[in-house]
């Protein structure tokens, strides 16, 4: 394979590759229809939230802690701590109330997080809140995703 068309190959498979998880940081990116937000803590503890822009999917996010990995697709999930206020599963979206909670009470606390905690199994971790209110956009944005996943 020529080099014109190796490095064509790989600078499409950067582009195809959503938000990662840069250490300390906030990122977004979209990949296959998804809005990604992500952050990791350079520990291997990160939160990955992922905003479908098909309306028949629901929000949806993973975390792992302490080398565990959590989603909120499962009936567990993992609860996110946001200055000090616990939200169980929030980016558990597919019932009335719960993406109210999202979209009234989660997401704009999220935004505006100087601390941010992930919790499962009696472990918590923190993660950072750099680049935060960049990365995340205003959920009445109409080019948000995950606010139109409703």
């Amino acid at each position: 394979m020529n080099r014109s068309l190796l490095l064509i190959a790989c600078l499409g498979l950067v582009a195809s590759i959503g938000a990662y998880a840069a250490p300390h940081e906030w990122t977004s990116g979209w990949a296959m229809g998804t809005s990604e937000y992500a952050v990791d803590d350079g520990n291997g503890n990160e939160l990955v939230i992922a905003c479908p822009d098909d309306e028949n999917r629901y929000i949806s996010a993973s975390a792992a802690i302490h080398g565990r990995t959590y989603s909120s697709e499962d009936e567990q999930g993992f609860d996110v701590i946001v200055d000090g206020k616990n939200y169980s599963n929030p980016f558990n979206t597919d019932c009335r109330a719960c993406s109210d909670i999202f979209k009234a009470e989660f997401w704009p606390a999220l935004r505006k997080a100087n601390r941010l905690q992930l919790s499962a199994n009696g472990q918590t971790v923190n993660l950072p809140t750099k680049n935060l209110q960049a990365a995340l956009p205003v959920l009445g944005d109409q080019q948000n995703s995950c606010w139109t996943a409703w």
